[in-house]
C-alpha cells in the first residue's frame, strides 16, 4: 500500500467515524402557563385528563420535586432563562420584566447560549413574560428579549372575547370592551372568567402556538440545522378559555374538590394568607367545582397541543437526536387550603412539573431536589455546552443517570422582596418579611396542614438550623 493510499484510507476511517459519531442534540423546549404539577396525570391526578404529558413523562426522566423560583409569571420566567435566582437578575416582580434585557448585560439568556453555540433559537408565544390576556389579544411581544432568538413568533387570540358561553365564576370587577380596542386593565388577568367556546379552537393562542411549532421542526427536519425550539404555551392561565369539547370531558357536579382541615388559617401567619374562596367570593362547592372543571377543559386542551409537537419530532424522524423539556413557570392552587391561583409559598404554588426526555437516557423518575434555574445548565451539559459562569443553578444530569443521586440539599423560592421558601429533603421552612414562620414536615404532612413553627420548643433547633441555611442562600444572591 502506497502511502498516498494509506492517507486516503485514513481519510475515510476517520470520515465514517464522523459520520456515525451523535450528531449535536436539538432541543425542544414548552412551558405551559399557571401549572400546578398537582393538575396533572403523572404526578398523581386521577381527574384531569393529560394523555400526551403523561405518555412524555413515561419515556422520560420525570422530577417530582422540582420548584420555581417566584410564584408568579415574569420573575419566574426571567430566573428560569438567565440560570439566576430572581433576585439575582433584578426581576422581582412582573413590572420588573422590562428590567431584564438591562440587567441581563452581556451575559448569555439560556437560548441565546445556544444560539452563540450555532443553533436556530427560535421561540413560539409566551416564554419571558406577557401579559395574558392583554399581550395575546394585542398579540405583541411582550417584554422579550431580543438577543435570545434566531427568529420569533406571536400567537395573536381573541382570549375573553372568543365565541361562545361566557361566565365569571368569582367577584372581580371586570371592565369589558366590546370593541376589542383596549387590551389591557381590563381584569381578565385574575379573574376566574370561563368561555366554552364555540369553534373547534383553531383561533386560540396554544392552538396556534403548536401549529406554528410544528412548521419550525418541519423545516428544521430539512435544513438540518440544530435547534432550540422554545414553544410557550398560555393555557391554564385566565381567562379559562377552551372549545366546549374539552369541557365536555367534565361534569362539575362531579369533580372532587381539594379536602380541607378544620381551623386550617389558625396556624398560618396573616402574610400566608393567599387568594382564596372567602376573598374571591367562591362561597359555593358548585362554584368551585365550576373552576375545577374549566381549568380542567383548559389544561386538557393545552395537553392536546403538547402532543401534537411531540408527535411532530416523531413522525419527522428527530426523536433519537432531540431533547424534549416540558414544564411550567410556577404552581398553582385548586382550592387547597381553599386558596386560589398563584403567589403563594406553599407547596401547590411552588411546585412546578418537570419532565425531561432526552435520547441517551433511560425514562425514570427521581425525587432529587430540583429548581426551574437548574434546566439551563441541564441542557448545556447534554449537549456538550459550557456552562456560564452567571449561571447559579445546577446541573440534573447526575440524577438524569442516577434517580437516587442528589442534587441539592435545599432549594429556594422567593415571592416579593423578603418573603422566603426554603425546601429541603424533609422540611418545608417559610419566612416572611416581618419575622413570621411556618414549617412543615414534609415526610408526615405533605399537605402542610400543621405549622410546626408554633412549637418553639420542640422544633426549635429545626428553625435555627433552617433559618441558618436560609441566610447562607440567601449570601450569595446579589
Amino acid at each position: 500500500m502506497t502511502g498516498q493510499t494509506l492517507i486516503a484510507s485514513l481519510l475515510l476511517i476517520v470520515a465514517n467515524i464522523a459520520a456515525a459519531a451523535d450528531p449535536i442534540p436539538n432541543v425542544l423546549f414548552i412551558i405551559s402557563d399557571d401549572l400546578g404539577s398537582q393538575s396533572l396525570g403523572c404526578y398523581g391526578n386521577t381527574q384531569c385528563q393529560t394523555p400526551n404529558i403523561d405518555a412524555l413523562a413515561e419515556r422520560g426522566v420525570k422530577f417530582t420535586r422540582t420548584y420555581t423560583q417566584y410564584p408568579v409569571c415574569g420573575p419566574s420566567r426571567a430566573a428560569l432563562m438567565s440560570g439566576m435566582y430572581a433576585q439575582s437578575i433584578g426581576v422581582t416582580s412582573n413590572g420588573g420584566s422590562s428590567r431584564f434585557t438591562k440587567n441581563l448585560g452581556t451575559r448569555p439568556s439560556m437560548s441565546q447560549h445556544f444560539r452563540n453555540h450555532g443553533y436556530h433559537t427560535a421561540r413560539v408565544s409566551k416564554i419571558y413574560h406577557m401579559r395574558v390576556p392583554g399581550d395575546i389579544t394585542a398579540g405583541v411581544d411582550g417584554p422579550d428579549h431580543a438577543a435570545s432568538w434566531t427568529e420569533r413568533f406571536n400567537c395573536q387570540a381573541p382570549e375573553q372575547w372568543t365565541q361562545g358561553t361566557h361566565e365569571h365564576l368569582t367577584n372581580e370587577k371586570l371592565k369589558p370592551d366590546p370593541n376589542r380596542q383596549i387590551h389591557y386593565r381590563l381584569g381578565y388577568g385574575g379573574a376566574f372568567y370561563v368561555v366554552r367556546g364555540e369553534s373547534d379552537g383553531t383561533e386560540q393562542a396554544d392552538h396556534k402556538a403548536a401549529k406554528k411549532a410544528v412548521e419550525l421542526l418541519e423545516q428544521r427536519a430539512v435544513d438540518q440545522k440544530p435547534f432550540f425550539l422554545a414553544v410557550g404555551l398560555v393555557r391554564p392561565h385566565v381567562p379559562l378559555v377552551a372549545p366546549k369539547s374539552f369541557f365536555d370531558a367534565y361534569s362539575a357536579e362531579e369533580i372532587e374538590l381539594p379536602s380541607q382541615f378544620e381551623n386550617d388559617w389558625k396556624d398560618i401567619p396573616k402574610l400566608g394568607i393567599s387568594k382564596n374562596s372567602t376573598g374571591s367570593g367562591l362561597s359555593n362547592d358548585l362554584q368551585k367545582q365550576k373552576v375545577l372543571e374549566a381549568y380542567y377543559a383548559s389544561v386538557t386542551y393545552m395537553d392536546t397541543q403538547v402532543g401534537k409537537v411531540v408527535r411532530a419530532v416523531d413522525r419527522l424522524g428527530l426523536r433519537d437526536n432531540t431533547i424534549i423539556v416540558f414544564t411550567a413557570d410556577h404552581g398553582y392552587h385548586l382550592g387547597e387550603h381553599e386558596f386560589w391561583q398563584k403567589m403563594s409559598l406553599h407547596e401547590e404554588s411552588t411546585r412546578i412539573p418537570l419532565i425531561i426526555h432526552a435520547p441517551n437516557k433511560n425514562a425514570c423518575q427521581t425525587p432529587a431536589l430540583s429548581q426551574q434555574i437548574d434546566i439551563y445548565p441541564t441542557l448545556a451539559e447534554l449537549c456538550g455546552l459550557p456552562i456560564p459562569e452567571h449561571v447559579q443553578g445546577k446541573s440534573l444530569v447526575p440524577a438524569m443517570t442516577d434517580p437516587s443521586h442528589i442534587v441539592h440539599e435545599s432549594v429556594y423560592c422567593l415571592r416579593g422582596k423578603d418573603d422566603h421558601l426554603l425546601r429541603t429533603d424533609r422540611w418545608a421552612y417559610i419566612r416572611y418579611r416581618n419575622g413570621d414562620q411556618e414549617l412543615y414536615d414534609m415526610k408526615t404532612d405533605p399537605h402542610q396542614f400543621s405549622n410546626l413553627a408554633h412549637s418553639l420548643k420542640k422544633h426549635q433547633d429545626v428553625l435555627t438550623d433552617l433559618d441558618t441555611q436560609l441566610e447562607s442562600k440567601l449570601s450569595v444572591m446579589h
